[in-house]
């Protein structure tokens, strides 16, 4: 039954003066016809009357969306407010077991409420007022101005959508921050190839225009990070197949090294196993050898791991490297900087007497190194020097430019130098944040501390983490609070980066309350709400704080007010069961709102998106929510779009077997045809999934719950040309919707 015959249906539920049972007198109908009329249009608010049996008059005010309800209360209160009626402009608690007021509730949930008339006096002035307000709102004419964001608003949702794999959003910044002119076009095109980093598109990345451009500009150390991840993967991986270590470094040689000799300057703030190996390459093709990174490289792989193997081979064609005499360390440091080996050069200008020369060397490296110590050092080395050469280098323009730019980011808004205290700990960054000047640089620094601070270190200092996790809900000035929410990606990055520790337990409850209590929810800030959200769970909660986040998540959710926000809701939900339940009637509560939420954009969600929740709900035994709303079956046309898997193979891999189970049901309900297998390994090598490696069509990695060993694994062994695909999240939703997007993008 329908929402409009529901509420004007038999059963005298709509009522005006002298209204007739299940009829309406035409003088009623003159008076409701601006009301009803409303019903035939598609408005983000409606105004609907009611006359109970005992006098009284209601209104009831139904809006699509949270802002849409905020619009209507405070333009509600002007055009009756106290004088017409009992409304005050707060919300409106309804009664579910009233028929009129149900009604509302699967209407529009919370996004709705109620105006008293109690005086039968005002009745007609207070809907003379509403009529007009109705009209009004008809004849308003529609705004199309675009607002345009600050552009660190707009960065920080970009670095949210990356942290949640959100590609599709994170292109969507870009563009607004192309159209706004935020950035500079160099700026622009770091943030492309992140973006294309995100969605393991390492092809695209070389295949970009600007890239011979791209080579020959200074970086961010992520987007170097990126470039070279994208070399090694779609040049030098295949190489791993059977360790064949001599052919990758002649590779190297040949085509690698003289084009993209840049990009190996240096590794500082950067890592990851390509990193690793793309370095161990460098020095087996480097003529003075670098035998000291083979240990610290090797020391970070298990002994029997397929990594260790084939990086062992590589570190085995190093030449062995000589100790230099100290009277030839400068000449070697300049040496090994001309020739691109800026960490070498780094460590033995170290090394050197304080003089001109070695603070010279030192700013160099330290701008080509991007790293806070690097620069702590290089800005210290001036320290010692005497006052010609301090006004000797002041003189250099580049080093005079090197020497500012390093200030900028170490200590703008901080003491000047050389009195000023470089934060070193992240109680000292949020301490500084809570200072009356403004530091411009404390976002770009939280970036770099984010990649080079130690996080076992600070998960050791117990008295640190609870500080921290105090002063991130501490005041602060109004610049401050802005610069801690652009740089809380970075933070939660680094957090995250220890996997999910009860060590941490205490930060990851600051971080949710300073999400959930933004005032500006976007999309992405809801996928790492969420994300925080199940590393809680998964620590444990009380009653109270189960009850709190599924409150302060459903409330995010909803604020989205968009159907993109379906499939993090998915995702939410689906970790909500998975974790242990101390208050089951508010997970089904939680549930029943995201289940309102597909209700409300049906006509914009996909078939999948339904079936994983018809699964969820079927195992949280609330299918009957579904049945209400008419969602419980699957329509026969959406089916028909997930007709091209029939006869595939499809192979899911991810380390959580409860996603990959219900990711199987779905594909076999939206297509039986399709022939699907699933692996969890935690190693690679079975010999079940090097045959699905090698044999399967469409092979769909959850990066997000995969061992990296097992990952290489299967993308070592997968045929020239066949298509794997990267699922963005952990859950069966992020499974299901990178099979999805393939399919679109292959639709005729």
């Amino acid at each position: 039954m329908s929402f409009e015959s529901e509420f004007f249906g038999p059963g005298n539920r709509l009522k005006w003066d002298a209204i007739g049972a299940g009829s309406l007198t035409p003088d009623a109908q003159k008076r409701l016809a601006p009301f009803i009329e409303q019903l035939q249009g598609r408005p983000d608010v409606l105004v609907l009357p009611c006359v109970r049996d005992d006098g009284r008059v209601q209104w009831y005010v139904l809006c699509e969306s949270p802002r849409a309800g905020r619009i209507a209360r405070d333009e509600l209160r002007g055009f009756l407010g106290a004088t017409y009626s009992n409304f005050e402009g707060r919300p409106t608690t309804l009664n579910p077991n009233d028929p009129v007021e149900a009604a509302v509730l699967r209407r529009c949930g919370a996004d709705a409420f109620r105006v008293d008339v109690p005086d039968p006096k005002m009745f007609d002035v207070a809907r003379e007022r509403l009529q007009l307000y109705v009209r009004l709102r008809k004849e308003r004419p529609n705004r199309y101005a675009q607002r345009v964001r600050p552009v660190g608003r707009i960065l920080r949702d970009f670095e949210y959508a990356l942290s949640t794999q959100q590609e599709s959003f994170a292109a969507e910044c870009i563009e607004e921050l192309r159209i706004t002119g935020g950035l500079s076009a160099a700026n622009l095109l770091f943030l492309e190839i992140r973006r294309l980093a995100a969605g393991n598109r390492w092809d695209a990345i070389l295949a970009t225009p600007e890239l011979d451009s791209l080579l020959s500009i200074v970086r961010p150390r992520r987007v170097t990070e990126a470039l070279i991840r994208a070399v090694y993967t779609a040049r030098l991986q295949q190489f791993e197949k059977d360790g064949r270590a001599e052919e990758a470094v002649e590779y190297f040689r040949s085509d690698i090294q003289d084009r993209f000799r840049d990009l190996y300057k240096t590794r500082a703030n950067i890592s990851g196993y390509e990193i690793d190996a793309s370095f161990l390459l460098v020095a087996a093709v480097s003529t003075s050898g670098r035998p000291e990174i083979v240990e610290a490289t090797l020391s970070k792989y298990p002994p029997n791991s397929p990594e260790f193997s084939f990086l062992s081979k590589i570190a085995a064609l190093i030449a062995p490297g000589l100790l230099p005499a100290q009277s030839t360390l400068l000449g070697d440091a300049r040496a090994a900087f001309a020739e691109a080996d800026v960490d070498r050069a780094y460590g033995l200008a170290n090394q050197l007497p304080i003089s001109f020369d070695r603070c010279a060397l030192l700013l160099r490296c330290a701008q080509d190194m991007g790293s806070l110590a690097a620069a702590k050092v290089a800005l210290a080395s001036l320290e010692g020097l005497p006052a010609e050469d301090r006004l000797r280098l002041s003189r250099h323009a580049g080093l005079s430019r090197i020497h500012d730019s390093l200030v900028e980011v170490m200590a703008r808004g901080l003491t000047a130098p050389p009195a000023f205290e470089i934060p070193s700990t992240w109680q000292m960054w949020l301490n500084r944040l809570a200072k009356i000047d403004p530091w411009k640089g404390a976002v770009s620094f939280a970036e770099t501390a984010a990649r080079e601070w130690s996080v076992e270190d600070f998960l050791r200092d117990h008295g640190a983490i609870g500080e921290t996790a105090e002063l991130l809900l501490a005041d602060r000035p109004e610049w401050g609070q802005t610069a801690l929410r652009d740089a809380l990606p970075f933070f939660l990055e680094f957090c995250m980066s220890a996997g999910v520790d009860a060590r941490l337990k205490s930060i990851y409850e600051s971080l949710f309350l300073l999400m959930a209590l933004d005032s500006q929810v976007t999309l992405p800030m809801v996928g790492s709400l969420a994300r925080v959200a199940a590393a809680r769970f998964q620590l444990g909660v009380s009653n109270s704080e189960y009850v709190e986040i599924l409150h302060q998540l459903a409330g995010a959710i909803q604020a989205v007010d968009s159907p993109a926000v379906a499939d993090i809701s998915l995702d939410a939900l689906e970790s909500v069961i998975n974790a242990a339940c101390p208050d089951a009637h508010e997970r089904q509560q939680f549930a029943f709102r995201v289940v309102a939420l597909f209700q409300r954009w049906h006509s914009r969600l996909d078939a999948a998106q339904f079936a994983v929740l018809r699964n969820i709900c079927r195992d949280l035994g609330t299918l009957d929510a579904l049945q209400a709303q008419g969602l419980e079956t699957t329509p026969v046309g959406a089916i028909s779009e997930w007709a091209p898997l029939s006869g595939k193979r499809i192979a899911l891999y991810s380390l959580q077997e409860s996603s990959l189970r219900r990711a199987v049901q779905v594909v076999t309900e939206l297509c039986p045809g399709a022939r699907v297998d699933t692996f969890h390994d935690h190693v690679g090598g079975s010999s079940a999934l090097r045959k699905a490696s090698a044999a399967a069509d469409l092979f769909v990695i959850a990066t997000g719950a995969a061992k990296h060993a097992a990952t290489t694994f299967i993308e070592a062994r997968r045929p020239k040309g066949a298509i794997t695909l990267y699922a963005r999240g952990q859950g069966s939703t992020s499974l299901l919707q990178a099979l999805r997007e393939h399919l679109q993008d292959n639709r005729e």
